[in-house]
Protein backbone atom coordinates (compact mmCIF):
# COMPACT_ATOMS: atom_id res chain seq x y z
CA UNK A 1 0.00 0.00 0.00
CA UNK A 2 2.93 2.42 0.64
CA UNK A 3 4.64 1.42 -2.76
CA UNK A 4 0.67 1.89 -4.39
CA UNK A 5 0.93 5.17 -2.73
CA UNK A 6 4.48 6.43 -3.64
CA UNK A 7 3.86 5.58 -7.28
CA UNK A 8 0.64 7.72 -7.11
CA UNK A 9 2.24 10.54 -5.96
CA UNK A 10 5.54 10.36 -8.05
CA UNK A 11 3.04 10.32 -11.46
CA UNK A 12 1.28 13.51 -10.85
CA UNK A 13 3.64 15.11 -8.23
CA UNK A 14 1.03 15.59 -5.81
CA UNK A 15 0.23 14.46 -2.38
CA UNK A 16 -3.11 12.60 -3.30
CA UNK A 17 -3.94 8.84 -1.83
CA UNK A 18 -7.08 8.00 -4.35
CA UNK A 19 -7.29 5.81 -7.07
CA UNK A 20 -7.18 7.29 -10.59
CA UNK A 21 -10.20 6.75 -12.70
CA UNK A 22 -8.35 7.81 -15.88
CA UNK A 23 -8.02 4.45 -18.29
CA UNK A 24 -4.63 5.89 -19.16
CA UNK A 25 -3.32 6.83 -15.25
CA UNK A 26 -4.62 3.37 -14.52
CA UNK A 27 -2.46 1.53 -17.24
CA UNK A 28 0.95 3.63 -16.56
CA UNK A 29 -0.06 3.03 -12.68
CA UNK A 30 0.21 -0.95 -13.10
CA UNK A 31 2.63 -0.72 -15.40
CA UNK A 32 5.06 1.36 -13.10
CA UNK A 33 4.77 -1.52 -10.09
CA UNK A 34 5.50 -4.10 -12.57
CA UNK A 35 1.94 -5.15 -13.44
CA UNK A 36 0.87 -5.69 -16.88
CA UNK A 37 -2.44 -4.59 -16.95
CA UNK A 38 -4.82 -2.31 -14.54
CA UNK A 39 -7.04 -5.39 -13.57
CA UNK A 40 -4.06 -7.92 -12.86
CA UNK A 41 -2.98 -5.01 -10.22
CA UNK A 42 -6.02 -4.53 -8.34
CA UNK A 43 -6.65 -8.10 -8.66
CA UNK A 44 -3.41 -8.11 -5.96
CA UNK A 45 -5.01 -5.09 -4.33
CA UNK A 46 -8.02 -6.36 -3.29
CA UNK A 47 -6.25 -9.51 -1.65
CA UNK A 48 -4.57 -7.12 0.67
CA UNK A 49 -7.13 -4.64 1.28
CA UNK A 50 -9.17 -7.71 2.36
CA UNK A 51 -6.86 -9.04 4.60
CA UNK A 52 -6.39 -6.16 6.31
CA UNK A 53 -10.12 -5.65 6.65
CA UNK A 54 -10.17 -9.36 8.52
CA UNK A 55 -7.50 -8.03 10.91
CA UNK A 56 -9.39 -4.83 11.71
CA UNK A 57 -13.05 -6.41 11.98
CA UNK A 58 -11.51 -8.86 14.42
CA UNK A 59 -10.48 -5.59 16.89
CA UNK A 60 -13.39 -2.98 15.62
CA UNK A 61 -16.08 -4.64 14.00
CA UNK A 62 -16.97 -7.74 16.88
CA UNK A 63 -15.00 -10.35 15.80
CA UNK A 64 -15.37 -9.63 12.12
CA UNK A 65 -19.04 -9.99 11.22
CA UNK A 66 -18.68 -7.91 8.17
CA UNK A 67 -15.54 -9.44 7.20
CA UNK A 68 -15.08 -10.47 3.99
CA UNK A 69 -17.82 -9.04 1.71
CA UNK A 70 -17.71 -5.65 3.10
CA UNK A 71 -15.30 -4.13 0.46
CA UNK A 72 -17.11 -5.64 -2.41
CA UNK A 73 -20.40 -4.56 -1.37
CA UNK A 74 -19.16 -0.68 -0.48
CA UNK A 75 -17.32 -1.12 -3.90
CA UNK A 76 -20.44 -1.96 -5.66
CA UNK A 77 -22.41 0.70 -3.64
CA UNK A 78 -19.92 3.49 -4.32
CA UNK A 79 -19.92 2.53 -7.91
CA UNK A 80 -24.24 2.84 -7.91
CA UNK A 81 -23.71 5.99 -6.17
CA UNK A 82 -21.29 7.35 -8.79
CA UNK A 83 -23.39 5.97 -12.15
CA UNK A 84 -26.51 6.72 -10.29
CA UNK A 85 -27.64 3.83 -10.31
CA UNK A 86 -28.99 3.06 -7.12
CA UNK A 87 -32.29 1.99 -7.15
CA UNK A 88 -31.22 -1.97 -8.52
CA UNK A 89 -28.60 -1.89 -5.66
CA UNK A 90 -31.06 -0.67 -3.14
CA UNK A 91 -33.58 -3.67 -4.64
CA UNK A 92 -30.88 -5.95 -4.30
CA UNK A 93 -30.82 -5.46 -0.57
CA UNK A 94 -33.77 -5.93 0.19
CA UNK A 95 -34.66 -2.55 1.57
CA UNK A 96 -37.70 -1.35 2.25
CA UNK A 97 -39.06 1.75 0.31
CA UNK A 98 -35.97 1.40 -1.99
CA UNK A 99 -37.36 3.43 -4.60
CA UNK A 100 -37.68 6.04 -2.43
CA UNK A 101 -34.36 6.06 -0.93
CA UNK A 102 -33.07 5.94 -4.23
CA UNK A 103 -34.40 9.05 -5.01
CA UNK A 104 -33.51 10.89 -1.72
CA UNK A 105 -29.94 9.77 -2.17
CA UNK A 106 -29.90 10.66 -5.96
CA UNK A 107 -31.42 13.80 -4.78
CA UNK A 108 -28.15 14.20 -2.64
CA UNK A 109 -25.86 13.46 -5.37
CA UNK A 110 -27.37 16.10 -7.94
CA UNK A 111 -27.84 18.93 -5.39
CA UNK A 112 -26.03 22.35 -4.69
CA UNK A 113 -24.44 20.75 -2.08
CA UNK A 114 -22.14 17.80 -4.07
CA UNK A 115 -21.67 20.57 -7.08
CA UNK A 116 -19.88 22.61 -4.13
CA UNK A 117 -17.33 19.93 -2.71
CA UNK A 118 -14.10 19.39 -3.57
CA UNK A 119 -12.69 15.84 -5.11
CA UNK A 120 -11.65 14.78 -1.52
CA UNK A 121 -15.16 15.07 -0.22
CA UNK A 122 -17.26 14.00 -2.88
CA UNK A 123 -15.31 10.45 -2.27
CA UNK A 124 -15.70 10.80 1.63
CA UNK A 125 -19.13 10.86 1.23
CA UNK A 126 -19.67 8.42 -1.29
CA UNK A 127 -18.01 6.37 1.04
CA UNK A 128 -19.99 7.35 3.73
CA UNK A 129 -23.23 6.27 1.36
CA UNK A 130 -21.78 3.13 0.81
CA UNK A 131 -21.54 1.99 4.01
CA UNK A 132 -24.67 3.85 5.36
CA UNK A 133 -26.95 1.91 2.96
CA UNK A 134 -26.70 -1.34 4.11
CA UNK A 135 -27.33 -0.59 7.85
CA UNK A 136 -30.66 0.69 7.08
CA UNK A 137 -31.92 -2.95 6.51
CA UNK A 138 -32.82 -3.32 10.24
CA UNK A 139 -34.47 -0.52 10.86
CA UNK A 140 -38.28 -0.95 10.36
CA UNK A 141 -38.54 2.55 8.73
CA UNK A 142 -35.31 3.48 6.78
CA UNK A 143 -36.92 5.93 4.54
CA UNK A 144 -37.85 7.69 8.14
CA UNK A 145 -34.02 7.35 9.15
CA UNK A 146 -32.42 8.46 6.39
CA UNK A 147 -34.44 11.42 5.91
CA UNK A 148 -33.19 12.35 9.52
CA UNK A 149 -29.38 11.76 8.27
CA UNK A 150 -29.67 13.77 5.35
CA UNK A 151 -29.55 17.00 6.99
CA UNK A 152 -26.70 16.35 9.20
CA UNK A 153 -24.56 15.11 5.95
CA UNK A 154 -25.62 17.86 4.07
CA UNK A 155 -24.28 20.01 7.64
CA UNK A 156 -20.92 18.49 7.47
CA UNK A 157 -20.74 18.10 3.56
CA UNK A 158 -17.84 20.50 2.98
CA UNK A 159 -16.25 19.58 6.24
CA UNK A 160 -14.23 15.82 5.09
CA UNK A 161 -13.37 15.40 8.86
CA UNK A 162 -16.77 14.79 9.98
CA UNK A 163 -17.21 12.42 6.61
CA UNK A 164 -14.28 10.61 7.28
CA UNK A 165 -14.93 10.32 10.73
CA UNK A 166 -18.38 7.93 9.83
CA UNK A 167 -15.82 6.01 7.47
CA UNK A 168 -13.25 5.30 9.42
CA UNK A 169 -15.22 4.26 12.77
CA UNK A 170 -17.71 1.72 11.69
CA UNK A 171 -19.14 1.62 15.34
CA UNK A 172 -19.85 5.44 15.42
CA UNK A 173 -22.10 5.02 11.74
CA UNK A 174 -23.69 2.56 13.58
CA UNK A 175 -24.88 4.52 16.85
CA UNK A 176 -25.75 7.84 14.74
CA UNK A 177 -28.54 5.05 12.82
CA UNK A 178 -29.17 3.96 16.22
CA UNK A 179 -29.73 7.78 17.28
CA UNK A 180 -31.76 8.63 14.26
CA UNK A 181 -34.42 5.50 14.42
CA UNK A 182 -34.92 6.88 17.90
CA UNK A 183 -34.81 10.69 18.50
CA UNK A 184 -34.75 13.49 15.78
CA UNK A 185 -33.77 15.70 18.69
CA UNK A 186 -30.85 14.04 18.92
CA UNK A 187 -29.81 13.69 15.43
CA UNK A 188 -30.73 17.71 15.50
CA UNK A 189 -28.65 18.84 18.19
CA UNK A 190 -26.07 17.08 15.76
CA UNK A 191 -26.52 18.73 13.11
CA UNK A 192 -26.71 22.00 14.63
CA UNK A 193 -22.98 21.04 16.70
CA UNK A 194 -21.26 18.77 14.74
CA UNK A 195 -18.90 18.14 17.05
CA UNK A 196 -21.00 16.30 19.20
CA UNK A 197 -20.10 13.33 16.32
CA UNK A 198 -17.24 12.70 18.42
CA UNK A 199 -19.51 11.49 21.40
CA UNK A 200 -20.45 8.46 19.21
CA UNK A 201 -16.90 7.38 19.44
CA UNK A 202 -17.41 5.95 22.72
CA UNK A 203 -20.19 2.99 23.00
CA UNK A 204 -20.24 3.39 26.38
CA UNK A 205 -22.22 6.62 25.95
CA UNK A 206 -25.02 4.24 24.65
CA UNK A 207 -24.83 2.69 28.08
CA UNK A 208 -24.31 4.34 31.19
CA UNK A 209 -25.26 8.31 32.12
CA UNK A 210 -22.16 10.21 33.30
CA UNK A 211 -21.98 10.63 36.96
CA UNK A 212 -21.02 14.01 38.67
CA UNK A 213 -17.80 13.36 38.98
CA UNK A 214 -17.33 12.44 34.98
CA UNK A 215 -19.14 15.56 33.78
CA UNK A 216 -16.98 17.67 36.39
CA UNK A 217 -14.06 15.89 34.48
CA UNK A 218 -15.54 16.37 31.24
CA UNK A 219 -15.66 20.28 31.71
CA UNK A 220 -12.00 19.83 32.66
CA UNK A 221 -10.72 18.60 29.87
CA UNK A 222 -12.78 21.23 27.25
CA UNK A 223 -11.61 23.92 29.18
CA UNK A 224 -7.51 22.80 29.47
CA UNK A 225 -7.78 23.43 26.07
CA UNK A 226 -8.86 26.55 25.51
CA UNK A 227 -6.21 29.11 25.63
CA UNK A 228 -6.44 32.46 28.07
CA UNK A 229 -8.61 34.51 25.96
CA UNK A 230 -12.34 34.66 27.12
CA UNK A 231 -13.94 33.87 23.64
CA UNK A 232 -11.65 30.87 23.65
CA UNK A 233 -13.07 29.72 27.22
CA UNK A 234 -16.59 30.62 26.54
CA UNK A 235 -16.57 28.25 23.12
CA UNK A 236 -15.01 25.61 25.48
CA UNK A 237 -17.80 26.01 27.98
CA UNK A 238 -20.01 25.70 25.90
CA UNK A 239 -19.07 22.82 23.35
CA UNK A 240 -19.17 20.92 27.34
CA UNK A 241 -22.48 21.70 27.73
CA UNK A 242 -23.33 20.06 24.70
CA UNK A 243 -21.66 17.13 24.79
CA UNK A 244 -22.78 16.30 28.52
CA UNK A 245 -26.63 17.25 27.42
CA UNK A 246 -26.27 15.24 24.71
CA UNK A 247 -24.79 12.01 26.82
CA UNK A 248 -27.55 12.44 29.08
CA UNK A 249 -29.95 12.59 26.20
CA UNK A 250 -28.60 9.63 24.71
CA UNK A 251 -28.45 7.43 28.02
CA UNK A 252 -32.15 9.00 28.52
CA UNK A 253 -33.24 7.53 25.22
CA UNK A 254 -31.49 4.15 24.39
CA UNK A 255 -31.40 3.21 28.03
CA UNK A 256 -34.43 3.96 29.60
CA UNK A 257 -33.23 5.85 32.56
CA UNK A 258 -35.85 7.06 35.48
CA UNK A 259 -36.39 10.77 35.23
CA UNK A 260 -34.82 11.55 38.26
CA UNK A 261 -31.45 10.71 37.15
CA UNK A 262 -31.80 12.35 33.99
CA UNK A 263 -32.71 15.85 35.85
CA UNK A 264 -30.17 15.47 38.35
CA UNK A 265 -27.29 14.78 35.52
CA UNK A 266 -28.59 17.77 33.80
CA UNK A 267 -28.79 20.43 36.60
CA UNK A 268 -25.03 19.22 37.83
CA UNK A 269 -24.35 19.90 34.35
CA UNK A 270 -25.88 23.34 34.84
CA UNK A 271 -24.61 23.90 37.76
CA UNK A 272 -21.12 23.36 36.62
CA UNK A 273 -21.54 25.82 33.77
CA UNK A 274 -22.47 28.10 36.09
CA UNK A 275 -19.65 27.89 37.86
CA UNK A 276 -17.21 27.94 35.57
CA UNK A 277 -19.01 31.19 33.97
CA UNK A 278 -19.24 32.87 37.36
CA UNK A 279 -15.26 32.36 37.73
CA UNK A 280 -14.82 33.72 34.26
CA UNK A 281 -16.72 36.71 34.81
CA UNK A 282 -15.36 37.03 38.35
CA UNK A 283 -11.94 36.70 37.19
CA UNK A 284 -12.48 39.42 34.63
CA UNK A 285 -14.09 41.96 36.48
CA UNK A 286 -11.29 42.06 39.76
CA UNK A 287 -8.62 42.20 37.09
CA UNK A 288 -10.39 45.20 36.24
CA UNK A 289 -11.35 47.10 38.86
CA UNK A 290 -10.54 45.12 42.08
CA UNK A 291 -12.05 42.58 44.53
CA UNK A 292 -14.88 43.95 46.76
CA UNK A 293 -14.42 44.81 49.97
CA UNK A 294 -16.34 45.68 53.11
CA UNK A 295 -16.24 46.65 56.37
CA UNK A 296 -17.06 49.89 59.20
CA UNK A 297 -12.92 50.20 58.97
CA UNK A 298 -9.51 48.33 58.09
CA UNK A 299 -8.60 45.63 57.73
CA UNK A 300 -11.40 44.85 55.61
CA UNK A 301 -12.96 41.70 54.45
CA UNK A 302 -13.99 39.93 51.43
CA UNK A 303 -17.07 40.60 50.27
CA UNK A 304 -18.85 37.50 48.62
CA UNK A 305 -21.59 36.78 45.66
CA UNK A 306 -23.54 33.78 45.31
CA UNK A 307 -25.84 32.79 42.79
CA UNK A 308 -29.75 31.31 43.68
CA UNK A 309 -31.58 28.87 41.50
CA UNK A 310 -34.95 29.39 41.67
CA UNK A 311 -37.46 26.87 39.80
CA UNK A 312 -36.43 24.01 37.84
CA UNK A 313 -32.60 24.30 38.73
CA UNK A 314 -33.53 25.12 42.05
CA UNK A 315 -36.03 22.19 42.65
CA UNK A 316 -33.57 19.83 40.80
CA UNK A 317 -35.87 19.16 38.05
CA UNK A 318 -34.17 20.43 34.86
CA UNK A 319 -35.54 19.51 31.57
CA UNK A 320 -34.38 19.75 28.27
CA UNK A 321 -33.83 23.18 27.22
CA UNK A 322 -34.85 24.55 30.22
CA UNK A 323 -34.27 27.98 31.13
CA UNK A 324 -32.09 29.09 34.26
CA UNK A 325 -34.30 30.89 36.94
CA UNK A 326 -31.53 32.82 38.73
CA UNK A 327 -31.44 35.61 41.90
CA UNK A 328 -28.04 37.33 42.74
CA UNK A 329 -26.62 37.91 46.35
CA UNK A 330 -24.32 39.63 47.82
CA UNK A 331 -23.16 39.90 51.46
CA UNK A 332 -21.48 43.35 51.26
CA UNK A 333 -22.23 45.32 54.64
CA UNK A 334 -20.43 48.34 56.84
CA UNK A 335 -19.47 51.80 56.27
CA UNK A 336 -16.64 51.19 53.40
CA UNK A 337 -18.03 49.12 50.53
CA UNK A 338 -15.75 49.42 47.38
CA UNK A 339 -13.23 47.35 45.81
CA UNK A 340 -9.36 47.50 46.47
CA UNK A 341 -8.17 48.73 43.25
CA UNK A 342 -7.37 52.88 42.27
CA UNK A 343 -9.41 53.76 41.74
CA UNK A 344 -11.94 51.95 43.61
CA UNK A 345 -15.12 51.00 42.50
CA UNK A 346 -18.26 50.73 44.81
CA UNK A 347 -19.13 47.25 45.60
CA UNK A 348 -22.67 47.90 44.20
CA UNK A 349 -21.92 48.88 40.72
CA UNK A 350 -19.28 46.25 40.72
CA UNK A 351 -21.91 43.74 41.48
CA UNK A 352 -24.19 44.99 38.96
CA UNK A 353 -21.42 44.86 36.31
CA UNK A 354 -21.17 41.18 37.99
CA UNK A 355 -23.90 39.98 37.21
CA UNK A 356 -24.54 41.41 33.21
CA UNK A 357 -21.23 39.95 32.76
CA UNK A 358 -22.28 36.20 33.87
CA UNK A 359 -25.68 36.94 31.89
CA UNK A 360 -23.62 37.80 28.65
CA UNK A 361 -21.76 34.67 29.20
CA UNK A 362 -24.60 32.34 29.62
CA UNK A 363 -26.64 33.82 26.62
CA UNK A 364 -24.77 34.70 24.55
CA UNK A 365 -25.02 33.10 20.65
CA UNK A 366 -21.61 32.08 19.26
CA UNK A 367 -20.63 29.88 16.66
CA UNK A 368 -20.56 26.61 19.37
CA UNK A 369 -24.18 27.83 20.19
CA UNK A 370 -26.08 29.47 23.51
CA UNK A 371 -25.46 28.20 26.69
CA UNK A 372 -29.04 28.69 28.57
CA UNK A 373 -31.64 31.55 28.31
CA UNK A 374 -31.71 33.01 31.73
CA UNK A 375 -34.56 34.77 34.08
CA UNK A 376 -33.99 37.05 36.79
CA UNK A 377 -37.60 38.34 37.33
CA UNK A 378 -37.98 36.54 40.51
CA UNK A 379 -35.26 38.95 42.57
CA UNK A 380 -36.49 41.14 44.66
CA UNK A 381 -39.29 43.74 43.76
CA UNK A 382 -38.66 41.71 39.62
CA UNK A 383 -37.62 44.04 37.28
CA UNK A 384 -37.95 46.98 39.24
CA UNK A 385 -35.08 45.87 42.16
CA UNK A 386 -31.72 45.61 41.91
CA UNK A 387 -29.97 42.98 39.39
CA UNK A 388 -27.66 41.84 42.34
CA UNK A 389 -29.46 42.01 46.13
CA UNK A 390 -27.95 42.14 49.50
CA UNK A 391 -28.55 39.74 52.22
CA UNK A 392 -29.92 42.80 54.39
CA UNK A 393 -32.74 43.43 51.93
CA UNK A 394 -33.58 40.28 50.66
CA UNK A 395 -33.81 39.54 54.71
CA UNK A 396 -36.21 42.54 54.45
CA UNK A 397 -37.97 42.46 51.49
CA UNK A 398 -39.38 38.23 52.36
CA UNK A 399 -40.48 39.48 55.42
CA UNK A 400 -42.20 42.71 54.89
CA UNK A 401 -42.94 42.77 51.57
CA UNK A 402 -42.82 39.25 49.32
CA UNK A 403 -46.15 38.14 48.17
CA UNK A 404 -47.57 34.51 48.79
CA UNK A 405 -46.49 33.33 45.22
CA UNK A 406 -42.82 34.65 46.04
CA UNK A 407 -43.05 32.50 48.98
CA UNK A 408 -44.32 29.52 46.67
CA UNK A 409 -41.34 30.39 44.79
CA UNK A 410 -38.76 30.59 47.60
CA UNK A 411 -39.84 26.78 48.42
CA UNK A 412 -38.08 25.73 45.27
CA UNK A 413 -34.56 28.10 45.85
CA UNK A 414 -31.28 26.81 46.49
CA UNK A 415 -27.58 28.24 46.55
CA UNK A 416 -25.94 27.03 43.57
CA UNK A 417 -22.51 28.61 43.26
CA UNK A 418 -20.76 31.25 44.53
CA UNK A 419 -19.18 32.18 48.37
CA UNK A 420 -19.52 29.58 50.65
CA UNK A 421 -20.37 32.25 53.52
CA UNK A 422 -23.31 33.93 51.40
CA UNK A 423 -24.81 30.61 50.34
CA UNK A 424 -25.03 29.21 53.46
CA UNK A 425 -26.26 32.36 55.11
CA UNK A 426 -28.83 32.33 52.22
CA UNK A 427 -29.79 28.52 53.16
CA UNK A 428 -30.34 29.50 56.63
CA UNK A 429 -32.52 33.02 55.23
CA UNK A 430 -34.69 30.62 53.32
CA UNK A 431 -35.45 28.29 55.99
CA UNK A 432 -36.15 31.15 58.33
CA UNK A 433 -38.80 32.73 55.90
CA UNK A 434 -40.67 29.56 54.90
CA UNK A 435 -40.74 27.96 58.42
CA UNK A 436 -41.77 31.72 60.35
CA UNK A 437 -42.65 34.29 58.22
CA UNK A 438 -44.95 33.42 55.27
CA UNK A 439 -48.41 35.15 55.40
CA UNK A 440 -51.10 32.29 56.10
CA UNK A 441 -54.22 33.68 57.01
CA UNK A 442 -55.31 33.94 53.53
CA UNK A 443 -52.97 31.11 52.20
CA UNK A 444 -55.27 28.83 50.52
CA UNK A 445 -57.30 31.75 48.97
CA UNK A 446 -53.95 33.17 47.79
CA UNK A 447 -52.74 29.73 46.25
CA UNK A 448 -55.97 29.00 44.38
CA UNK A 449 -56.37 32.75 42.94
CA UNK A 450 -52.33 32.68 41.22
CA UNK A 451 -53.34 28.83 39.92
CA UNK A 452 -56.90 29.79 38.24
CA UNK A 453 -54.80 32.57 36.96
CA UNK A 454 -52.02 30.67 35.38
CA UNK A 455 -54.32 28.18 34.11
CA UNK A 456 -56.18 30.85 32.29
CA UNK A 457 -53.16 32.92 31.41
CA UNK A 458 -51.17 29.83 30.08
CA UNK A 459 -52.98 26.71 29.44
CA UNK A 460 -52.31 25.57 25.95
CA UNK A 461 -54.61 22.79 25.94
CA UNK A 462 -58.52 22.50 24.27
CA UNK A 463 -60.68 20.02 22.69
CA UNK A 464 -58.81 16.45 22.81
CA UNK A 465 -55.70 18.04 24.00
CA UNK A 466 -54.05 18.03 27.00
CA UNK A 467 -51.75 20.44 28.47
CA UNK A 468 -49.13 18.33 30.92
CA UNK A 469 -48.30 21.51 32.95
CA UNK A 470 -51.17 23.62 33.06
CA UNK A 471 -54.46 21.57 32.18
CA UNK A 472 -56.41 20.00 35.42
CA UNK A 473 -54.81 16.88 36.83
CA UNK A 474 -51.53 17.91 35.63
CA UNK A 475 -48.25 18.89 36.96
CA UNK A 476 -48.82 22.23 38.01
CA UNK A 477 -51.79 21.70 40.41
CA UNK A 478 -49.65 18.71 41.83
CA UNK A 479 -46.99 21.15 42.79
CA UNK A 480 -49.51 23.67 44.27
CA UNK A 481 -50.71 21.10 46.07
CA UNK A 482 -47.33 20.31 47.53
CA UNK A 483 -46.71 24.10 47.77
CA UNK A 484 -49.80 24.49 49.79
CA UNK A 485 -49.23 21.56 52.49
CA UNK A 486 -45.68 22.64 53.16
CA UNK A 487 -46.09 26.36 53.30
CA UNK A 488 -49.35 25.67 56.23
CA UNK A 489 -47.72 22.99 57.80
CA UNK A 490 -43.82 24.12 57.96
CA UNK A 491 -43.88 26.09 61.13
CA UNK A 492 -45.17 23.07 63.02
CA UNK A 493 -42.76 20.82 60.65
CA UNK A 494 -39.50 22.86 59.81
CA UNK A 495 -38.56 19.54 58.21
CA UNK A 496 -41.03 20.25 55.40
CA UNK A 497 -39.06 22.97 53.80
CA UNK A 498 -35.24 21.81 53.96
CA UNK A 499 -35.20 20.22 50.48
CA UNK A 500 -36.30 22.41 47.46
CA UNK A 501 -37.53 19.71 45.12
CA UNK A 502 -41.53 17.95 44.73
CA UNK A 503 -40.37 14.37 45.60
CA UNK A 504 -38.79 14.92 48.74
CA UNK A 505 -41.17 17.37 49.98
CA UNK A 506 -44.23 14.97 49.31
CA UNK A 507 -42.08 12.14 50.92
CA UNK A 508 -41.40 14.44 54.01
CA UNK A 509 -45.68 15.13 53.86
CA UNK A 510 -45.93 11.59 54.59
CA UNK A 511 -43.64 11.39 57.13
CA UNK A 512 -45.28 13.74 59.26
CA UNK A 513 -48.53 12.46 58.96
CA UNK A 514 -49.82 15.27 56.80
CA UNK A 515 -50.68 13.05 53.85
CA UNK A 516 -51.36 9.42 53.89
CA UNK A 517 -49.41 7.37 52.22
CA UNK A 518 -51.59 6.27 49.70
CA UNK A 519 -52.10 10.18 49.16
CA UNK A 520 -48.02 10.57 48.39
CA UNK A 521 -48.23 7.85 46.18
CA UNK A 522 -50.63 8.65 43.90
CA UNK A 523 -48.82 12.49 43.55
CA UNK A 524 -45.55 10.83 43.32
CA UNK A 525 -46.59 8.41 40.24
CA UNK A 526 -48.41 11.00 38.25
CA UNK A 527 -45.80 13.49 38.93
CA UNK A 528 -42.86 11.51 37.86
CA UNK A 529 -45.13 9.92 34.44
CA UNK A 530 -46.38 13.62 33.74
CA UNK A 531 -42.08 14.73 33.90
CA UNK A 532 -41.32 11.80 32.10
CA UNK A 533 -43.67 12.74 29.25
CA UNK A 534 -42.68 16.01 29.05
CA UNK A 535 -38.85 14.61 28.58
CA UNK A 536 -39.97 12.00 25.66
CA UNK A 537 -41.78 15.14 24.18
CA UNK A 538 -38.46 17.03 24.61
CA UNK A 539 -36.94 14.39 22.36
CA UNK A 540 -38.99 14.11 19.91
CA UNK A 541 -39.06 17.53 18.99
CA UNK A 542 -40.47 19.59 22.41
CA UNK A 543 -44.25 20.65 23.53
CA UNK A 544 -46.14 20.02 26.07
CA UNK A 545 -49.63 18.45 24.70
CA UNK A 546 -50.79 15.22 24.30
CA UNK A 547 -53.83 13.51 23.18
CA UNK A 548 -56.53 14.09 25.93
CA UNK A 549 -57.05 10.33 26.18
CA UNK A 550 -53.51 10.14 28.07
CA UNK A 551 -53.04 9.69 31.84
CA UNK A 552 -57.36 10.45 32.38
CA UNK A 553 -56.60 8.16 35.53
CA UNK A 554 -53.70 9.94 36.91
CA UNK A 555 -55.72 13.28 36.56
CA UNK A 556 -58.73 11.95 38.00
CA UNK A 557 -57.19 11.35 41.31
CA UNK A 558 -55.08 14.52 41.43
CA UNK A 559 -58.11 16.52 40.52
CA UNK A 560 -60.10 14.39 43.41
CA UNK A 561 -57.29 15.80 45.66
CA UNK A 562 -57.82 18.88 44.88
CA UNK A 563 -60.98 19.12 45.38
CA UNK A 564 -60.75 17.90 48.94
CA UNK A 565 -58.10 20.25 49.62
CA UNK A 566 -59.81 23.62 47.96
CA UNK A 567 -63.07 22.98 47.71
CA UNK A 568 -63.29 23.54 43.94
CA UNK A 569 -62.70 21.63 40.53
CA UNK A 570 -59.44 21.81 39.09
Amino acid sequence: LRLLENRMQCMGDQQVHSLPRDPLLRAQLAYSLGYPEWDALLEELTVHRRRVETHFAEIAWEGGRRAGTGIDRDESLRQAWEDRTLEPALAALALADSAALAERLTQLREGPLYARMDETSRQRLAAVIARLVPLLAPHAEPLLVLNRLLPLLEAVGRRSAYLALLTENPGALDRLLSLAAQSEFLLRQIVNHPLLLDELLDARVFETIPSCAELSDLLEGFMAHAAGETEARLEALQQFQQAAVFRVAIADRLGGLPIMQVSDRLTDTAELVLDAALTMAWEELTGKFGAPMCGDAPPLRPAGFAIIGYGKLGGLELGYGSDLDLVFLHDSSGRIQETDAHPALDNGRFYARLAQRLIHFLSIQTRSGRLYEVDTRLRPSGRAGAMVASLESFHRYQRSEAWVWEHQALLRSRAVAGTQAVCAAFEQERSDILVNHVVRDRLKEEILAMRKRMRAELSEGGSGRFDIKQDPGGLADIEFLVDYWVLKHAPGHPELARHPDNMRQLEALERAGIIEPAQQRVLADAYLGLRQRTHELALDGGGRIVSDSEFQEQRGRVRELWHQVFGSES
